[in-house]
């Protein structure tokens, strides 16, 4: 009995080895064939789904062969050229495809950061260039330049027979450039030495029209704008505002967060500030979570009032928090998106991909809103900029002031 047991035992510890061997090479065996078909299924799964494209690399191949001057220059150029190709051909009118360089210079641009003077000029025809506002801390001010100061001459050009682009591409944008500009004021000539450094260029203006009623004009929802509304309204109504005119005229739009949080502080809580729908039909809902500003509010937009103005406006207005006047705004209903391409590292393209509805289900994309009040300005303002227009000519912010003062009644 223990003699069959050891044979039995000795028979086992013999084949062992070899099944585990052969086990060993049936895993190997496996994983290679397994990992086989898997690179031949992406392959095949990759050239059908990128079929299309053939012809692109079919015509870099071509050039990277034939070209006499290819570098690897060249190779990026026609990799940007191809990203800009497909941002301008795909039927949206908002697509357009950034370089590094190019998308860094954009969010300079939308953060109110800017290499210059910090001032901003009106152009008010015939060659007749006004400074409408002179920012705070910047070369400007501290060279003695005021508002309504009229730019003549700028290191040695005259501004006479020249557009405002042409007159201010004699100005130099380089930190620690120093240019010479010379300006009229009453009647007087004066020189002054503007060293450029960085300036931040605010979104927001404001002011008291009267005693009770305050004005902010908001020029675009981009950089600090939500704090500056903030303290736009915590001042105006530390001086005594009971009312105000909000004018987002010749506003372009911006952030879609940031004009939600600027809804925030006009709109009772919980009321809807807008809905977002997506392709892929998610729709988002976006609220507020403030009391809001219990204050008659009027509202004045025009042709140039767009996207998040558009946005603030239709929410005020079908929440009855707003009256608007002026003229219908440009029918921009839709929100772009930018998605960076290899992390950022090639480039940002930017598209549409959602459309917005205002409270009361209504997507304005061509159509715009139509203010309660059309109030048209008088003809020739509209080459001003908003904060330049002279108050007994501005027939819309007239309109609203009236109404407002009709509700104290």
């Amino acid at each position: 009995m223990e003699e069959t047991q050891f044979t039995i035992a000795s028979v086992t510890d013999n084949t062992k080895p070899k099944r585990r061997q052969i086990s060993v090479f049936a895993c190997i065996l496996c994983a290679l064939l397994t990992a086989a078909f898997a690179v031949l299924f992406t392959s095949l799964y990759y050239v059908h789904r990128f079929a299309g494209l053939q012809p692109i690399s079919e015509a870099i191949e071509l050039v990277k062969k034939n070209y006499y001057f290819f570098d690897e220059d060249t190779q990026q150029s026609m990799v940007t050229g191809a990203l800009k190709g497909l941002s301008s051909h795909i039927g949206d009118d908002y697509s357009e495809y950034y370089t590094k360089e190019e998308y860094e210079a954009l969010l300079s641009s939308n953060s109110g950061n800017f290499i210059g003077m910090g001032v901003l000029v009106s152009d008010q025809g015939d060659s007749t260039f006004i400074i409408t506002d002179v920012y705070d801390s910047t070369p400007a001010q501290e060279a003695g330049i005021l508002v309504g100061d009229q730019l003549i001459e700028a290191n040695g050009e005259a501004a006479a027979g020249k557009t405002l682009n042409e007159f201010l591409s004699f100005i130099t944008h380089e930190e620690g450039d120093v240019n010479t500009v010379v300006i009229l004021r009453g009647g007087e000539e004066l020189t002054f030495s503007v060293t450029m450094r960085e300036v931040y260029s605010p979104y927001v203006t404001y002011r008291m029209l009267d005693d009770t009623m305050g004005y902010i004009h908001i020029s675009g929802f981009h950089g600090q704008v939500v704090r500056e509304v903030k303290e736009a309204l915590q001042t105006l109504r530390a001086k005594g505002m009971e009312s105000l005119v909000l004018d987002v005229r010749d506003d372009l739009g911006g952030s879609l967060s940031d004009v939600c949080d600027i809804a925030d502080l006009f709109l009772p809580k919980n009321s809807v500030i807008t809905t977002v729908k997506s392709r892929i039909n998610r729709e988002t809902v976006y609220r507020t979570h403030s009391d809001g500003l219990d204050m008659p509010i009027a509202m004045l937009v025009n042709g140039y009032s767009a996207s998040a103005s558009e946005l603030l406006s239709g929410a005020l207005k079908d929440n009855g928090v707003a009256r608007l006047f002026g003229t219908v705004t440009y029918g921009k209903g839709i929100v772009q998106t930018f998605f960076n391409i290899n992390f950022g590292r090639d480039g940002t393209i930017k598209f549409t991909t959602d459309a917005y509805y205002t409270p009361s289900g209504v997507c304005i994309q061509g159509t715009g809103i139509t203010p309660d009040e059309i109030v048209e300005l008088p003809e020739g303002l509209t080459y001003y900029s908003i904060p330049s227009i002279p108050y007994e000519q501005d027939t819309q912010l007239q309109a609203a002031v009236a109404y407002l003062k009709g509700m104290d009644r």
